[in-house]
């Protein structure tokens, strides 16, 4: 079969080239930039346009798209007016794992990437040898957001749209459901809701949920948590640096869990993980040990030295909800207790800034020094009256030190390094290029 990814170098879609390619399909596509995963797919043969035109076209039997192009992308026009079948990521993710392997699956809102990333290692280790989708880079997969394998499924279930409520898998663990998104489901809460709760009806073995998410914790058949009814509960936590060490109760028995990447977050995410894999039958011990070994995904609490002898680090992270703000900057200050923070933000979608309203600088306010840059709008229209200033305003008003910043390149261009500081890029969008631009420039020196 020969296949056509319209968005191939996105991070889910390109997950799906690569087992397409690796199971022997014919695999081209197109994609508006070069990346990392374009170069991946390179190197395997797979013929890639960058920009979207009618004549990217290598005569298909099916196409697949991403969700963020539309029906006027000139590929899937010319795949309609040619009757070739033209099908949704989701639709193609679908169609691969319904072949009777056993899915293990990670939804929510906020951390299901580490999530899914903790729990592929702890399989790899238990001897499962999983197939992975993964929606980030996890230097551990073969091809980073991707691993070939002949156990059971792994997979981020993304729930950014409605879709993810008709997937099945056998286990699944539902980080949190705080709401993003939710312009994809009309505004509509009660449709959020059900379709969490259509998607867990769904699962054919067991759920694990936050015992104190206001949308999911009544869905689970085990919970993790603080809460002193959580299947998994959260005792004591204690960090030295990056390393973490916590207490945890499950099922009546308590154990230690040691965790060298920080955040109370990543103990939650870990805690997850345990109390599936022990719902599917595996022992703690070895789940715990096997999590002692785990690092950190890409651009999650990625910290790079930039003048050891002055206390000046750089930190880059995907954070782009309010949530994972708050969290990002609450570790920083447990692994960084004595530096400055100055926080370069790169607000993600015009819909969630929206959205969100005030909950951006409510979020930010914690960092010393904010500079916010326009948004990113990961293909979405531009809504004239929305714009990021709103969130250096509100800051303002806090009485912290924040700016919006038009041109984040002459920004750093401009910085004069502070001693004891820690600089953290923050977004799901392009910021990186801009965080390693920083670093370039700072490495000469």
């Amino acid at each position: 079969m020969r296949i056509h990814f319209v968005g191939i170098g996105g991070i889910g879609m390109s997950s799906l080239a690569l087992h397409s390619r690796l199971i022997g399909e014919e695999v081209y596509g197109s994609d508006i930039y070069e990346s990392e995963q374009t170069e991946i797919l390179r190197k395997l043969g797979v013929k890639i346009f960058i920009g979207h035109n009618y004549n990217n076209w290598l005569y298909p039997d099916i196409v697949v798209h991403t969700p963020a192009v539309h029906s006027d992308n000139p590929e899937i026009i010319r795949a309609r007016s040619n009757g070739i079948r033209v099908v949704s990521r989701f639709e193609f993710l679908y169609d691969i794992l319904n072949n009777g392997k056993t899915q293990f699956a990670v939804t929510g809102s906020d951390g299901k990437t580490t999530t899914t990333a903790m729990l592929a290692h702890c399989l790899k280790v238990l001897g499962e040898d999983p197939t992975v989708f993964l929606g980030g880079i996890h230097r551990s997969l073969e091809f980073g957001n991707y691993r070939p394998g002949k156990g059971p499924y792994v997979y981020e279930l993304d729930e950014s749209q409605p879709e993810f409520s008709r997937f099945s898998p056998d286990y699944m663990i539902i980080t949190n459901a705080r709401g993003d998104h939710l312009e994809n489901y009309s505004g509509d809460r009660q449709l959020y809701r059900d379709c969490f709760r259509s998607v867990v009806m769904s699962t054919r073995k067991s759920v694990v949920t936050f015992s104190e998410d206001e949308n999911t914790s009544d869905l689970g058949t085990w919970t993790f948590g603080k809460s002193i009814n959580s299947t998994c509960r959260l005792i004591d936590r204690n960090r030295n640096g990056l390393f973490q060490f916590a207490k945890i109760e499950i099922n009546g028995k308590e154990y230690n869990l040691t965790l060298k990447v920080p955040g109370e977050h990543n103990i939650l995410n870990a805690m997850a993980v345990i109390t599936l894999l022990w719902s599917a039958g595996h022992e703690v011990e070895k789940v715990l040990k096997a999590l002692e070994d785990f690092t950190g995904t890409y651009r999650r609490f990625t910290v790079t030295v930039i003048d050891e002898k002055r206390k000046v680090y750089m930190i880059d992270d995907y954070a782009h909800t309010p949530d994972e703000i708050k969290s990002l900057l609450s570790t920083t200050r447990e692994v960084f207790p004595s530096q400055k923070r100055v926080v370069i933000f790169q607000p993600h979608r015009y819909s969630r800034l929206m959205r969100e309203d005030g909950n951006f600088a409510k979020a930010l306010k914690d960092a010393d020094e904010i500079y916010i840059t326009e948004v990113y709008s990961a293909f979405e229209q531009t809504i004239p009256q929305i714009s990021s200033k709103v969130i250096a305003d509100g800051l303002v008003s806090y009485g912290k030190k924040a700016q919006y910043v038009a041109d984040a390149d002459l920004l750093i261009e401009n910085f004069q390094l502070q001693e004891n500081t820690i600089y953290l890029f923050v977004g799901a969008g392009d910021i990186i290029r801009i965080s390693q631009k920083f670093a370039k420039m700072h490495a000469k020196k």
